[in-house]
Parts: structure tokens; sequence; C-alpha cells
């Protein structure tokens, strides 16, 4: 193999052997997965056991030979470096990780890592344009574009013709950050923000309060308000906190509802919160549907999420609901100028260093303008290759599947008969949670039998699940949760699960 006249830029030869490298590396890994839970179960149910666990995975990584150095890495063999690296470093490290795509992860919230993202971020990390301004590389940012756009369709009802707009993030939590630093740049100004409120439910997402706080309100300024029994947000709660702020001479900037907590999978209502929101001066409208957001796209989803045209942004995870691989999250705003307006900065390095081109004119609609990032990857790309090669059709069905897998997987559960076993949250997608109670037990004693329970499960190797700890603090309450979210789970596989459940709450019973 011929070598290059620097180290740095790769021969053609070294490219390709080193692709062919990793894709044998890849599937070499697929015919012989990693254990499900990789580095154990243990530590997500925490206790002694989980820090025996987590003490056996720092040794596991220290065996590793992770540091850096000023000299080149020489294998002890005759193989290549980047085939001893996969072979000695990289495949032992990806064994020791939880195989979050593989069919039976059902805890959290799963990712699919679609392949054909994955080939387009490999595309896109090759190519390296800088989309960012337009005229740098306009084609690649019309990808980003028109994604966008379809996400705004589909999703939220808005044409972007219309003026709707947004951009594609790492995740969800920068996504929130940006929106609702776009709302609090709608109401005030800044020497108005020590009287700024916003406003979630208690289910919400811990990032949407930090959103805030790094965006300048005051954490007694973040209200969070009360569920009801189904875990939504109780609305007349909102009303009644919404009339005491303003009477109290407070700005209320946002609202966030959510469209599929990560707790239960519960859709707030949308409805109700935008009547709150228009009652009190049309107060910033904002929905977290990181999670839920892609069922939308099927008729059961986009029934629930009722009012979401109705918002003045909204947030989408691709990284969840359409089973990219993480690292791809967006922003999706109604009014696409308030976001321009909150974003744009002008810089002597940048061309053109006008927001509008003259009066009347369209803003300048670069990507570094719509969100705090000015250098970032050409990210579009891993959601716009598979929607261009598949279909968005193929994405419905698969998420038509997993709402029909998980009613009926609650529905098992709920009928297992076994004694003590029940649904606490039936599904409104495609979380449900579930316990097991015992006469005589409550409060901590009661948690532990659910993380026994979960140990369980676990061990009979086939799924993984995560426990559902009370928003409120209150021992007792924890419960276990299914997330039946991967274009990888099949029905196979939640039958593994409810057959889990049921026959691991069985032996606790005996």
């Amino acid at each position: 193999m011929g070598g290059s006249a620097s180290p740095l830029n790769a021969t053609l030869e070294e490219k390709r052997a080193m692709v062919g490298e990793a894709l044998q590396f890849l599937t070499e890994l697929e015919r012989a997965p990693a254990p499900l839970a990789g580095s154990g179960h243990v530590w997500i149910g925490d206790g002694d056991a989980g820090t025996r666990e987590r003490q056996r995975n720092r040794d596991a990584v220290a065996s590793l030979d992770l540091g850096l150095s000023e000299a080149p890495y020489v294998p002890p063999t005759g193989s290549s470096s980047f085939h001893h690296l996969l072979k000695t470093t990289l495949d032992p490290a990806a064994r020791l990780s939880m195989n979050d795509t593989h069919g039976g992860y059902m805890a959290f919230v799963p990712t699919g890592g679609l392949y054909h993202s994955a080939i387009a971020d490999f595309l896109a990390s090759n190519l390296n344009r800088y989309v960012t301004i337009t005229e740098a590389a306009p084609a690649l940012a019309q990808i980003e574009q028109e994604t966008v756009a379809w996400l705004c369709r589909e999703i939220c009802g808005w044409d972007a013709e219309g003026g709707a707009g947004g951009i594609m993030t790492s995740g969800g939590s920068m996504a929130n950050m940006i929106a609702v630093h776009a709302a609090r740049r709608a109401a005030m100004g800044n020497k108005d923000l020590p009287n700024a409120t916003l406003y979630v439910s208690e289910q919400s997402h811990y990032c949407v309060a930090q959103a805030a706080r790094f965006v300048g309100l005051q954490p007694k300024h973040v209200k969070h308000l009360p569920s009801l029994a189904d875990r939504t947000v109780d609305v007349e709660a909102l009303r009644r906190e919404l009339r005491a702020d303003v009477e109290a001479g407070l700005t209320p900037i946002a609202v966030c509802a959510t469209a599929g907590t990560t707790n239960t999978g519960a859709v707030d209502d949308i409805a109700g919160c935008a009547d709150a929101c228009a009652e009190f001066g049309d107060v910033w409208l904002h929905v977290d549907a990181a999670y839920g957001g892609a069922f939308a796209l099927t008729g059961r989803g986009k029934a629930l999420m009722r009012g979401m045209e109705r918002a003045d942004s909204v947030v989408v995870d691709p990284h969840k609901g359409l089973f990219v691989p993480y690292g791809l999250g967006a922003l999706l705003v109604k009014d696409r100028a308030k976001l321009l307006r909150a974003n744009h900065e002008d810089g002597a390095c940048m061309h053109p260093p006008a927001f509008f081109e003259g009066p009347g004119a369209e803003p300048v609609v670069d990507l570094m303008n719509l969100s705090p990032e000015l250098t970032r990857d050409f990210r579009a790309l891993k959601l716009w290759l598979p929607l261009k090669l598949l279909g968005g059709g193929a994405f419905r069905a698969a998420l038509e599947e997993k709402l029909d897998l998980t009613a009926e997987a609650a529905a098992r559960v709920a009928a297992a008969g076994v004694s003590g076993l029940r649904v606490v949250d039936e599904p409104q997608l495609s979380v449900f949670t579930f316990k097991l109670e015992k006469e005589g037990l409550e409060g901590e004693e009661l948690d532990k039998l659910q993380l026994r329970l979960l140990g369980a499960i676990h061990e009979r190797g086939r799924v993984l699940l995560s426990p559902f700890r009370s928003v409120k603090g209150v021992p007792g309450e924890l419960c276990l949760r299914v997330c039946v979210l991967s274009c990888k789970t099949e029905r196979r596989h939640v039958e593994d699960a409810v057959e889990d459940i049921i026959g691991a709450a069985a032996s606790l019973n005996t």
C-alpha cells in the first residue's frame, strides 16, 4: 500500500482499506452482537449491586488502550493499525455499552440507528461542506430547507410558503433552548428579563426549565404546573397561574406543552394550552414534541396532538421517532422571521452583512441566522437521504406498527392474571408503565420490589427496560416502563418483552 505525501492525507488505497475494514467490523458485530445490556443492567436500578457494576465498568475501561500520544499508533502484530484498533479497542468498547439499536432495547427512548442515515453521515463528513451560508453551498443548504419544510408540513400542518421554517439541531435540548430564546426575544428586551415567566408541566423534560435558565429567567419564574391523573398538564392550573402572574406585573413569555412526555408518553391538551395563551395576550405556545412529534404522521397521533398547528414553535427529534442515529433534532416555527430576528448578528467576517437587503425585501435565510451555531455539520442529510430513498410512507407505516404493538403489549400485561401485576399508565403513544404490588409493601420497600422485578426481567437477556421514578419524589410510586420505538423492534421482540415481564413477575410471587 503506497503512502501519501502527508500522513494526514489518506491515499485512495488507504481510504478503500479503511472503509472495507470498518464495514467488516460492523458486519461481524451484527453477526455476533454485543449483549443487549452491554455494561450490564444493574446500574439502572442502582443500589449496592449497581455500585459494583460501575466498578467493573471502570476496570474494563482502564484495561483498554485509550490514551493519546505524539507518535502514531503501532500495533504489536502485523495487521494494519486501523484494523488492530477496531479489534482490540472499538470492539470491546462497543460490547461494553448498551446495544441501543437492538430490537429488544425498550428502555428510555430508543433510537433506530437507520443505516441509510449512517451512510448520509459518512457522505456529509467526507464532503465537509459549509452549509450555514447559503451561497457557500446553495443546493446543500436547500436540502436542509426542504427537510425542515417537510417536517413543518407533515407534523405541524404549516406551509413553508406561508412563512414557516426552522433549523436542524443536535437534539431536543438545543432545539428547546433556541425556542425559549426566540420566545423571550419576541416578548421582551433584556431590561424586562427579571419579570419573565415560563410555564411547564411537572412532567416536562428537565431541558425546558434548563433552557429557561440559560436564557436568563430566574428559577423561581419557571412555573411547574401540576398534572392530571393521565399525566397531562392541568390546563385550569395553567390559567390560574397566568392570571396571578399577570396581575402581579410579571410577563409570561411562553407556555410549554408536551406532545409525548419522556416518562409515560402523555400528550398534553395542546388546544387547551393554546386557548389559555390566547386569553392572556397571545403568549408564545411552545410544544416539546421531541419524543412524540413523529407520531403526528399517523392518524391517531395527529388526533391526539390536536391544536399543535396553533403553536408558535415545535421541537421534534428525528433521532427518536424517525429512527435516525443520535445527533439530529429539529426546531420548527410557524413564523421564521421571528427566529431570524432572535438569532441574527452581523459580523465583519461574514457576507452578506445585512439582515434585510432593503425595504420590503425577504430576510437573508442563511442557516447561521436561525440558531447560535455558525460552524456546524451538514446534518440534514441524515434525514433527507432516507426520506428521499424510502418515502414518507415507510415511516408512517413503521410508526403505526409501534402504536399497535404497544397497545397489544399493554393489554396482554394487564390481562396476564399474575397477582399484583398491573398496568399503571395505559399507552397514549408507544410507552406504557407497569408495576408489581404485594400486600403489606409500600413506600421504599415497594420501590425495591420494582427494581427486583426489573433485574429479573433483564437477567433473561432478551429486552432492556427502564424505571420511571416519581416526579414528586414520593416513595412507592416507582414504576417500570416499556417504550416501543426503534424501527428494529419487531413483533417478536415485543412478545419477548411481554413474556419476560409476566414470567419475572410470576417468579417474584412464589
